[in-house]
């Protein structure tokens, strides 16, 4: 064990330091994403992802404005009442307007018919959405990342409004996937 390794002399000592917290950073700043690497998404590997964290949030709507892309001037509702959008996007070109809901969820669940499901909202929330769409005269579209993380997730879905029901079933989901390199709207 290691007194007989001690008392051999066949081992060489190197005192290690765990890192400072600037170094911390930087050493994750070089490796990736650093709200990862502090926890923002999984803070303990035996808890589950908490959705509805406000930097999971941003992390999700700045990854739908990055996805955009230059074709879209997008501009985020940081102080928005519940039950508006979160994000409008103007596309360039014909200076079209998008209203969207962003939504990123770590899982999908079973319902009782054996179906995968994504709660997404509430009724009320949902009503107040409906309500929007209908007052401003502008489609409202329900963009979901689901999986992976809020920056980089597994699966994107662009789901018109009027077709986004409270508990989207997987068979309903899958038909607005958003494939990398498609464009969302």
């Amino acid at each position: 064990g290691e007194l007989s390794t001690k008392l051999t002399g066949r081992y060489i000592e190197i005192e290690m330091f765990p890192l400072n917290f600037k170094e911390f950073i930087e050493m994750k700043k070089f490796l990736g994403n650093i709200e990862r690497a502090l926890g923002v998404w999984y803070p303990d590997p035996d808890d589950k992802p908490d959705d509805t964290n406000p930097a999971v949030t941003a992390a999700f709507r700045m990854y739908i404005e990055n996805r955009l892309g230059s074709a879209y001037s997008c501009a985020s509702r940081e102080d928005r009442v519940l039950g508006e959008p979160d994000l409008i996007a103007l596309r360039n070109k014909d200076e079209k307007r998008f209203d969207i809901v962003t939504c990123y969820r770590s899982q999908m669940f079973i319902g009782e018919d054996g179906e995968a499901y994504l709660p997404w909202t509430t009724e009320e929330t949902y009503a107040k959405l409906l309500d929007w769409e209908k007052k401003e005269g502008y489609p409202v579209y329900v963009v979901i990342g689901l999986h992976g993380y809020a920056d980089v997730p597994k699966f994107v879905f662009t789901v018109p409004l009027k077709e986004a029901a409270i508990d989207l079933k997987k068979s309903v989901l899958s038909r607005f996937e958003k494939k990398k390199g498609d464009t969302l709207l």
